[in-house]
């Protein structure tokens, strides 16, 4: 009997030619299939070949095309890819799975561009679905989907509980080029891997509550440690990116993984693993000596501000002090802290324009005022600033909601909404463009290699504006901003030669 082919879309995270990196989740989610039964082909969007093509061909004879989905760009790139494939198959079932959709699965399932979603964990749900596909049955009774059945009509299936990840098989690596996703980053062979799912916290902010409903689960120190000598012994791997959401909740599977590293003499170094600063100061020093020992170079901290009354408002369940004493301790142990900080909360009561700008101001002064507490050299900042994005499915969407926010109310509308403009209703653009200009000229700037990644012209721009934008952020002088105006020109005048060039 012929094996079923399964098509599985990593579409673009932004509007760009590449990016480096495994398609994790695609991987996992295909981790349960019977090899036997199902023909699994991973395509990710990449520069290199052309993937919409390959992916049309293959959905041909498909059992089902199924893609992931983070809010925004990848939704448009679904989108794209989705056309093609519909028309090499019109009766191909499209399946959409990731935040997204696990957050909106009935608008999502709205649009004719889907056919059912996978909502919160991908594996079992995937798998029941599948053989479901496979067998001719309908899809009643699946836990963990959403629907159209025969009519259209939208059927939402029970929800499935939250999984031990462990009870699951350990990544696939052999359903991807491997190699292909190995990148390099300062100046060492780089690939992600991810090993753990969800978060216990209830940040008012973060889509994760709503997907994993503050569930947490890590795989074994003995299983990850295994695939980490896999992919430094068959790959060359130097490095690792540990982008989990809460890599710290269980401090003794964190000794676990650093001992092991240890004693398997992997001689890697490891970062962006995410922490919480009230969780890593009750770490002790004999910890921390591990962490340092097997290799971490840089943990990423939500800090997410310098005022108390607004983690308060966000529910970070830590303080302003927290975030200072963490950086004594990790600066102990030579390891850096990425700060990641927004402004533009929304507020509990309307305001006026007045209101609305003293706020902001005052958000940004104890913004800049922790970094310099935290940065007293204040000659390199290890800091990524973000203007709030309201995101669906948490309880600050729902107070930017009645603060003014109108999010949009269909898949393609949230395609284009772009967490790099400014949404708020609430933000004057004036100060949107102060803001912009220190995230685009101070805080990313020490952590992006821009000789590889940009134009000449474009790193010339950003070695002038960085100087006045370093020199704004020690006056704290943030009037008549020319180079946010310069920029803006500079950037319009470059989309439109970019739409001239498309459209010849």
């Amino acid at each position: 009997m012929a094996k079923k082919k399964i098509v599985m879309f990593h579409p673009m995270p932004v509007e760009s030619a590449y990016f480096g990196g495994l398609p994790l989740a695609l991987m996992k989610t295909a981790s349960m299939l019977d090899r036997n039964k199902f023909s699994i082909h991973i395509v990710k969007a990449t520069d290199k070949f052309d993937y919409k093509k390959k992916i049309a061909t293959l959905c041909k004879d498909a059992l089902c095309f199924t893609v992931s989905s983070m809010t925004g760009y990848q939704i448009e790139n679904n989108i794209d890819v989705i056309k093609l494939v519909k028309k090499a198959n019109p009766k191909i079932p499209i399946i959409w799975g990731g935040y997204h959709p696990s957050i909106l699965p009935e608008e999502t399932l709205k649009s004719k561009w889907c056919d059912a979603v996978v909502i919160g964990q991908g594996e079992r749900t995937f798998l029941e679905l599948c053989e479901a596909l496979a067998a001719g049955k309908n899809l009643e009774g699946i836990k963990g989907i959403g629907y159209k059945d025969k009519n259209g009509k939208i059927i939402m299936n029970e929800f499935r509980m939250f999984e031990n990840m462990n009870n699951f098989p350990q990544i696939p690596f052999d359903l991807v080029n491997v190699g292909d996703n190995v990148y390099m980053q300062d100046g060492k062979r780089t690939i992600n891997y991810v090993t753990s799912m969800g978060c216990p916290f209830r940040c008012g902010f973060c889509a994760e509550p709503m997907v994993s409903k503050r569930r947490w689960s890590g795989l074994k120190p003995e299983t990850v440690v295994k695939d980490l000598e896999f992919l430094v012994h068959n790959y060359g791997v130097e490095h690792f990116v540990f982008p989990d959401n809460n890599f710290f909740v269980d401090p003794e599977r964190v000794r676990g993984i650093c001992n092991l590293i240890i004693e398997k003499k992997l001689n890697i170094t490891w970062s962006n693993a995410n922490g919480r600063t009230k969780q890593l100061l009750m770490f002790d020093n004999e910890l921390w000596k591990l962490i340092e020992k097997s290799g971490c170079r840089n943990i990423l901290i939500g800090a997410e501000s310098g005022m108390q009354e607004i983690l308060d408002l966000i529910h970070k369940d830590a303080s302003v002090d927290d975030t200072i004493n963490i950086v004594k301790v990790a600066k102990k142990h030579n390891i850096k802290l990425t700060f990641s900080l927004m402004i533009g909360f929304p507020r509990e009561k309307r305001r006026t324009k007045k209101e609305i700008l003293a706020d902001l101001r005052t958000e940004l002064k104890y913004l800049l005022n922790l970094i310099d507490k935290c940065y007293p050299e204040r000659d390199y900042y290890e800091v990524f600033l973000f203007v709030y994005t309201p995101y669906p499915g948490n309880d600050l969407f729902e107070l930017a909601k009645r603060d003014g926010f109108t999010p949009p109310n269909t898949l393609e509308g949230w395609a284009s909404f772009d967490t790099s403009f400014n949404n708020l209703p609430w933000m004057p653009e004036e100060f949107y463009g102060i803001v912009s200009h220190l995230m685009d000229f101070v805080f990313p700037y020490a952590a992006i290699d821009w000789k590889t990644k940009h134009t000449e012209k474009f790193q010339l721009i950003q070695t002038i504006f960085h100087k006045t934008a370093r020199w704004r952020l020690k006056t704290r002088f943030f009037g008549i901003p020319i180079e946010n105006i310069i920029l803006q020109q500079w950037r319009k005048m470059k989309s439109k030669k970019q739409s001239e060039i498309s459209n010849m």
